[in-house]
């Protein structure tokens, strides 16, 4: 066998092992994935961007609301209808 038939040889096995190592990988992090319920996703995202909005020096677009339900909008929360 010829150098340039072994060197093509040798790169053909190593892009198809890539592409199967990659497969692997990608199938092990989304084998089982998180789950959680709606409030516990809606409390960590309300966290997350109050974290980032302190981190960055920006207030929150949010007031708060003057007592009874809704937001300032008037607006009920999901989870009313």
């Amino acid at each position: 066998m010829s150098v340039g038939g072994l060197v093509f040889f040798l790169f053909a096995l190593l892009s198809i092992g890539a592409a199967i190592a990659l497969y692997a990988a990608i199938q092990s992090e989304t084998r089982d994935p998180p789950t959680m319920s709606r409030e516990e996703a809606e409390r960590r995202a309300r966290d997350e961007g109050r974290r980032y909005n302190e981190a960055h020096g920006r207030g929150t677009d949010r007031r708060p609301s003057e007592g009874g339900r809704g937001d300032e909008f008037g607006r009920a929360d999901d989870r009313d209808w």
